[in-house]
């Protein structure tokens, strides 16, 4: 009887514990649905491929909208989106897995267990730990980041001809970098004896039953979603760097991959390797989110969590991984439409946590925040540091987006939004000085020496002040001389040319003005040139490129012509105008020089 008692009760809690867990599941695909349907009615995307797991079990695995618009393809759960650089984790993985073999080291130089030579091989040591915690210190590049057809894929031959020089050194700043991962998909072909994509396909893939998800790039509209940047066609995007985030992969693929992390599957990795996928390796501050083995901190409703973004093309993706609530949760969309895309993900997972993670308390703020007289030398715009110092796309730095940084007389900070989507944050300071969370939120920034600071929402950059006279500044001065000098005689010259034919005037000094129209037309026509040599550069079209950097050389070889016959012409009311002229093509010379926008610098 006692025995026939004990199992009623059991049946009777296993009842009522179940009917919570089934109303929150029901609420998540409730939410989830009338979310991503809203945000495909207002144009941010087409179409979306969702999955979460928790306590092992898929919750929700599924697609919405349309994978591709023309042809009437609707997303499901097994429709392939490109994730992009949320692949990284599973290049960490592999990177793990040999070194558990004993193929690779994390304590040895990198340069001893390549097989190739690197372009700007490091003088300097560079570890394992340095590749997956982009602590590596490369300079960003992206001359040939792109390639036009699948044929023309490798990150081999990217590596030995475009790795740039290292720029700061190994292990004491972060800054993301695709190619330190592309590194690390090299050093997993070289120890395992077979492509990149060959092997995770062979010991991540298919172990794991992720039946769809590969490295390869493959453009046919019945294999993989398109996307779209409002609602036209974004083109499909061939790229070297297949380790650093060419994956394509699925809802369902990526829910068993998400469960294999959250149950420590030993069929993807050891426990130490696990340890560090998720948990930090690096910090540039220990109270915000560090750098973990292919991952970085992050947070989900104000619980710990790990996580990785991804972005190529117009697709936007996150993994994002709750070992404290068993939980994992995977988001691919189709497209991008303006600044406000940026928060659909970010708000997507807000919504989510006050179902999954809600009643987390806020942190306690400072009972004696920093005066905001230190404070103001922190007030001002700030930049990434992920940005090209060497090399004709070092001239990206000059428009860079900034994020912008205001003291308040409470102590507190009014801080332009992190997602660089528009909008203003209100940050007050934390237990720890200089350390500050959202005050309707739990992102965090910490203020770092050298007016600089890191945040939890980009842990994989630092953000630098920009002086308020700089390079920056000088060159949108000198760009806007430039510009003003170029299109006022470009106005004004064949202007006055005509007045004077209709009156009949003789035209003085025609040589001198046709020579001072062309002077400052071919100065306009090389600043487009150069902006249409590097796109060459980025997509692969080295040669034009590259040629086409040379373009500068035109305004100062007519400048000078000019110069020669402006002596025969009439000083007065030309002399004015010779000197802006003559500067103007000075200055732009200068400018593509500083910038290293020659052909010698490619």
């Amino acid at each position: 009887m006692r025995m026939k008692t004990g199992w009623v009760a059991m049946v009777v809690v296993l009842l009522f514990t179940a009917v919570p867990v089934q109303a929150q599941e029901q609420e998540v695909r409730t939410y989830t649905e009338s979310y991503i349907e809203e945000q495909i009615q207002e144009g941010s995307f087409h179409g979306a491929s969702v999955s979460i797991v928790q306590d092992g079990e898929v919750v929700l695995s599924e697609g919405y909208g349309f994978a591709n618009v023309q042809n009437q393809t609707e997303a499901e759960g097994d429709t392939l989106f490109r994730a992009g650089s949320v692949g990284k984790s599973m290049t960490a993985a592999a990177v793990l897995q040999l070194v558990e073999d004993g193929a690779l080291s994390l304590e040895a130089p990198i340069t001893d267990m390549l097989s190739i030579t690197l372009a700007n091989e490091p003088e300097e040591t560079v570890t394992i730990p340095d590749l997956l915690t982009h602590t590596a210190g490369f300079d960003e590049t992206v001359i040939e980041f792109y390639t036009d057809s699948l044929e023309n894929v490798s990150y081999t031959r990217f590596l030995e001809e475009r790795t740039p020089r290292l720029k700061r050194e190994p292990g004491t700043e972060v800054e993301y970098s695709n190619v330190g991962l592309t590194i690390a998909g090299q050093l997993v072909e070289d120890a395992s004896g077979v492509p990149f994509p060959e092997y995770v396909n062979e010991n991540i893939f298919e172990p794991l039953g992720m039946e769809n998800s590969s490295f390869e790039q493959h453009e046919d509209p019945s294999w993989v979603s398109a996307s779209y940047v409002g609602g036209e066609v974004f083109p499909y995007s061939y790229f070297h760097m297949v380790p650093a985030g060419s994956i394509t992969t699925s809802a369902d693929d990526m829910a068993r991959y998400m469960t294999a992390h959250l149950e420590r599957d030993p069929a993807l990795a050891s426990e130490n390797s696990y340890t560090l996928m998720h948990e930090p390796q690096f910090h540039m501050h220990e109270d915000v989110a560090g750098m973990n083995f292919g991952h970085y901190e992050s947070q989900f409703g104000g619980v710990d969590a790990v996580r990785h973004d991804g972005a190529i093309d117009a697709f936007l993706s996150s993994m994002i991984l709750v070992p404290e609530l068993d939980l994992g949760i995977f988001i691919s969309t189709n497209g991008v439409n303006g600044l406000d895309s940026q928060r659909v993900i970010p708000d997507f997972l807000d919504g989510l946590a006050e179902i999954l993670a809600p009643g987390v308390e806020q942190l306690e703020t400072a009972d004696n925040p920093t005066d905001q007289s230190e404070l103001d030398s922190y007030t001002g715009s700030y930049t990434m540091n992920r940005t090209n110092e060497y090399g004709p796309l070092s001239v990206m730095q000059v428009f860079n987006p900034t994020i912008s940084v205001e003291a308040e007389s409470d102590g507190s900070l009014l801080v332009e939004d992190l997602r660089f989507s528009g909008g203003w944050t209100a940050m007050e300071e934390t237990m720890t000085p200089l350390v500050f969370q959202e005050e309707e939120g739990y992102e965090k920034l910490a203020l770092l020496e050298g007016e600089r600071f890191v945040s939890s929402v980009h842990p994989m950059m630092v953000f630098e002040k920009v002086p308020a006279v700089g390079e920056r500044t000088i060159s949108y001065v000198v760009l806007g001389f430039i510009g003003a000098v170029s299109v006022f005689f470009l106005l004004v010259i064949p202007v006055r040319g005509l007045y004077r034919i209709i009156r009949r005037r003789k035209v003085p000094n025609k040589s001198h003005r046709i020579l001072a129209f062309f002077t400052v037309f071919t100065l306009l026509l090389s600043a487009g040139v150069l902006t249409a040599a590097v796109q060459l550069l980025v997509y692969g079209s080295v040669t034009a490129g590259t040629f086409m950097l040379a373009v500068p050389l035109v305004p100062l070889l007519l400048a000078l012509i000019y110069a020669l016959f402006w002596r025969r012409a009439d000083f007065g009311k030309s002399t004015f105008g010779f000197i802006l002229i003559q500067t103007a093509v000075v200055l732009f010379a200068a400018f593509a020089l500083y910038w290293q926008m020659t052909p010698f610098h490619v």
